[in-house]
């Protein structure tokens, strides 16, 4: 009986830590979304802002799966955001 029961709390545990996953990712990817749309305004024109969040959406939608490839991704177009704000000043 004690292996039945050891097995449920695997189970519970499982379960949490993916909820907890998914959460963070959630969590990771608004902090994203803030800090572009941040960056955007600071000195770029509102169509360019328009582009690079569509940009940012595509590319979470490519690497849902895959946090790393998304962070590098990431960091890929705030460098980019941030070599067009600089263009434009």
């Amino acid at each position: 009986m004690s292996d039945f029961v050891d097995k449920l709390r695997l189970k519970e545990a499982a379960e949490e830590d993916i909820y907890f996953a998914k959460r963070d990712l959630e969590l990771i990817e608004a902090l994203h979304k803030r800090k572009l749309a941040k960056q955007a305004k600071r000195g770029c024109e509102n169509r360019l802002a328009k582009d690079f969040e569509k940009r940012f959406q595509s590319l979470t939608k490519k690497h849902k799966r895959k946090p790393r490839r998304l962070l590098h991704a990431v960091r890929a177009l705030l460098d980019e955001i941030a070599t067009q704000c600089k263009r434009r000043r």
